[in-house]
C-alpha cells in the first residue's frame, strides 16, 4: 500500500471544517423547539462555535493564494450560521445582538455600517451579536436601528397590534333587519 497524496493547507482546512460542519449541524439538529427554556442555551453554543470556525476560515480565505474550496466552505458556513442565527433571533427570548444581526444581514449592511448609524464603537455589534450585554443607552440606539431598518425578519408575527377600537354598535330599534317597524296605535 502506498502513502495517501499529500495535502495541501486548503484541503487540509476544508476538510476539518467538514467535520466540525457535520458535528454542528447534529447539534443544530438536535436543538429543541424555540419556545424551550434550553434553546437559547444551546443555539447560542453551537454559534459560538461557528463563529470561531467562520473566522479561521475568514483568515484562510484572504492568505495568499486560498483555494476556491476554502471560499466554498466559508461560503456554506456563513450561511448555515445566518439561518441559525434567523432561527435565534425569531424566538421568545432573543438576544439584542440576534436580533440586530439578522436586522443588518437582511438590509445587507455592515457592522461597522450599523455602529456608525448607531453611535456605536465599530467593533460593539460583533460584540453584542456573540452575547456581550449592551448597556440600556445601547438599547435604544440598536432598537432605533432595528426599526428604521423595518424590524427583525421573522418575527412579524410577534409584532403587537393594538386591537382596532370599534365603536359600539347604535341599534335603532325602531328598525329590523332593515325594514321599518310600523306601531300599531290603539285608541
Amino acid at each position: 500500500m502506498g502513502q495517501p497524496a499529500p495535502q495541501d493547507d486548503s484541503s487540509i482546512i476544508v476538510s476539518l471544517s467538514a467535520a466540525a460542519m457535520h458535528m454542528y449541524n447534529a447539534a443544530i439538529d438536535a436543538l429543541p423547539f424555540a419556545e424551550d427554556k434550553k434553546f437559547h442555551k444551546r443555539a447560542d453554543v453551537v454559534l459560538d462555535g461557528m463563529r470561531k470556525l467562520r473566522a479561521a476560515l475568514a483568515d484562510a480565505a484572504s492568505s495568499a493564494r486560498p483555494s476556491p474550496s476554502v471560499i466554498v466552505e466559508l461560503s456554506n458556513v456563513r450561511r448555515r450560521y445566518d439561518s441559525l442565527m434567523e432561527h435565534a433571533a425569531a424566538a421568545p427570548g432573543s438576544s439584542l445582538g440576534q436580533q440586530l444581526y439578522v436586522t443588518r444581514i437582511h438590509a445587507k449592511l455592515s457592522a461597522e455600517e450599523v455602529a456608525s448609524s448607531a453611535g456605536l464603537s465599530p467593533e460593539r455589534p460583533d460584540e453584542l451579536e456573540a452575547g456581550a450585554q449592551p448597556s440600556d443607552e445601547e438599547v435604544a440606539k440598536i432598537r432605533e436601528v432595528i426599526d428604521a431598518l423595518g424590524g427583525v425578519p421573522g418575527t412579524e408575527h410577534l409584532q403587537y397590534q393594538q386591537p382596532e377600537h370599534h365603536e359600539p354598535e347604535h341599534h335603532d330599534e325602531s328598525h329590523i333587519n332593515g325594514e321599518e317597524l310600523v306601531e300599531e296605535n290603539a285608541s
